[in-house]
């Protein structure tokens, strides 16, 4: 997808959502599902019109100042040796991911701890932080206590970008997100995978049906474990750390 593709897919898909119900920023803070249930599945972004048609008539839409799509930043921290990385490929459980978010459309940054433990929730707490200096004092407090690390320990290791629309179910124990346009960078190169969408499904841990789940599987589309940080990862730094576990989710992201 170049440019002026890009472009037009973004106009389609503003074309299609506005059949949505909106529902506000103040509302979604009903439905944050902090401590949740995770599930995600990479697949061709061409597929992407077809999903948002066929969700349409049990999800509202995250609008934000007349917008529906949004584009996200965030740079992810890790050890010198990847170690939150390597955690999570050798299918750790109690892991962490260290993060720092950008959210353009409000214009806030925050940063984010995620969690992942051994029950299979996925816990995420984070602070507002705008300053200059991400490790800043607030920030060293925040991570020593919520996490075993010390900042010291962590040092930039890539950022992306994407866009992505926000899904509420209309009874309020899902959040989903579609994410297209992923772009990832480290300091030296940038690796583009315009062919992919990813959608993440946010359950409330009690919660199990889910439309979307059901429009995935008659699209032919498994949950997939892969992050969008391991994908970072591995496609900018294959030669310095383990991909085995992910050999498979990677050749159907080249498959695509």
């Amino acid at each position: 997808m170049n440019t002026i593709d890009l472009e037009e897919f973004k106009q389609k898909i503003d074309n299609l959502i506005t059949a949505y119900s909106p529902i506000s920023l103040a509302e979604m803070d009903g439905v944050a599902l902090m401590n949740r249930l995770d599930i995600k599945c990479f697949f061709s972004a061409s597929h992407l019109l077809t999903i948002l048609k066929e969700a349409w008539p049990y999800y509202r839409i995250l609008e934000i100042n007349n917008k529906r799509q949004f584009q996200y930043y965030t740079k992810y921290y890790d050890t010198p040796t990847f170690q939150l990385y390597h955690d999570h490929h050798n299918g750790r459980l109690n892991r962490y991911k260290i993060r720092q978010r950008r959210y353009d459309v409000t214009g806030k940054e925050y940063f984010e701890i995620k969690y992942k433990n051994n029950k299979g929730q996925t816990l995420k707490k984070r602070i507002e932080n705008t300053h200059e200096e991400v490790f800043n004092s607030q920030v060293v407090s925040f991570l020593r206590k919520n996490t075993p690390f010390d900042a010291q320990m962590f040092r930039e290791v890539l950022h992306n970008r994407f866009i992505r629309i926000t899904l509420v179910n209309k009874n309020f124990t899902e959040r989903a997100t579609l994410d297209y346009a992923l772009e990832f960078a480290s300091t030296s190169h940038t690796i583009q995978y315009p062919q992919i969408g990813i959608l993440e499904i946010k359950q409330d841990f009690s919660a199990r049906y889910s439309p979307l789940k059901e429009i995935m599987h008659q699209l032919h589309t498994n949950p997939s474990g892969i992050s969008k940080y391991c994908t970072g990862v591995v496609s900018l730094y294959h030669s310095q750390v383990k991909i085995n576990a992910f050999k498979p989710t990677l050749h159907k992201i080249q498959s695509l």
